[in-house]
C-alpha cells in the first residue's frame, strides 16, 4: 500500500471529519521504522486534510505534539501546539516554558547547540499514561518545511530554547523510530499519577534511587553544563 492509500485508509476509519485519529501504541511497528520524507509524497489537499486531524486528535488527547508514525503512519511530520501559559515575570521557571503557536512541520532537521542539557519529566501519547525523566538539549536549530493553513509550503531555519526546543525534539525522535523513554535516565519509568510527587527532581533521585550524572544535580537544578 503506498502512502497515499495507507493516508486515505487511516482517515477514513473516522466516523466524521471531527473525530480523533486512533493513536497507536507501542508495539506498534509504524513507531520504530523510520519515517519517509513527506514532501511531495501527498497532494496538498490530503496533506491538509491529515494535518487537520491530527490537530484535532493532539488536542483532544491532550498533548504539545503528535507525529504521524504515532497515528500508523511512517511520515516524516508532526504537528506541535502548547498553549500553556509563559511564566510570569520574577518567577523562576527552570524549565522555560512558553507558549508554542499551532505548527505542522514536514521533513525536519534538529540540530543540538551547546553542551546545556535540562532534565524534566516527559510523557508520550504513544505510551499512554507512563513518564520518566529524560535529559534534553537546552537549545536546538530546526531546519524544516512548515504548511501553512492555506496550503503555502515555506522553509524555515529557526533556534528554539527551553520548553518548545524539548517539544521538537521529542516529536524529532518519533520520525527516526525513537521514543522518549528510549533516552530515559534508567530507574525513572513511573505511572503518570506518581510524577507530582517528584516535581522535585532531587526528590525523584532519592525516592527512585536514581543514579549517575543526574544524582549530582543541585537543589532546584535541572541544568548542566
Amino acid at each position: 500500500m503506498d502512502t497515499t492509500e495507507l493516508t486515505r485508509k487511516i482517515l477514513d476509519r473516522r466516523v466524521k471529519e471531527t473525530d480523533p485519529l486512533r493513536i497507536v501504541q507501542a508495539g506498534h511497528p509504524a513507531l520504530r521504522r523510520p519515517s519517509l520524507s513527506a514532501g511531495g509524497r501527498l497532494q496538498i489537499d490530503l496533506l491538509l486534510e491529515l494535518v487537520d486531524a491530527m490537530t484535532i486528535t493532539m488536542r483532544e488527547a491532550p498533548g504539545v505534539g503528535l507525529a504521524a508514525p504515532q497515528v500508523g503512519l511512517p511520515l516524516a511530520l508532526y504537528v506541535l501546539e502548547d498553549r500553556s501559559e509563559s511564566a510570569d515575570e520574577g518567577d523562576e521557571d527552570p524549565w522555560e516554558r512558553s507558549p508554542v503557536p499551532l505548527r505542522a512541520l514536514l521533513d525536519p532537521q534538529v540540530d543540538l547547540l551547546g553542551e546545556q542539557r535540562v532534565y524534566a519529566w516527559e510523557g508520550c501519547l504513544s505510551v499512554d499514561g507512563w513518564q520518566s525523566i529524560v535529559p534534553r538539549s537546552r537549545r536546538v536549530r530546526v531546519r524544516a518545511t512548515e504548511l501553512l493553513p492555506g496550503g503555502e509550503l515555506r522553509e524555515i531555519d529557526e533556534e528554539h530554547q527551553g520548553w518548545p526546543a524539548r517539544i521538537l525534539q521529542h516529536e524529532t525522535d518519533h520520525l527516526a523510530g525513537t521514543l522518549c523513554h528510549d533516552l530515559m535516565v534508567p530507574r525513572s519509568f513511573i505511572e503518570a499519577g506518581y510524577t507530582p510527587h517528584y516535581q522535585d527532581l532531587g526528590e525523584a533521585v532519592r525516592l527512585l534511587d536514581l543514579r549517575g550524572e543526574i544524582a549530582e544535580l543541585a537543589p532546584g537544578q535541572v541544568v548542566v553544563g
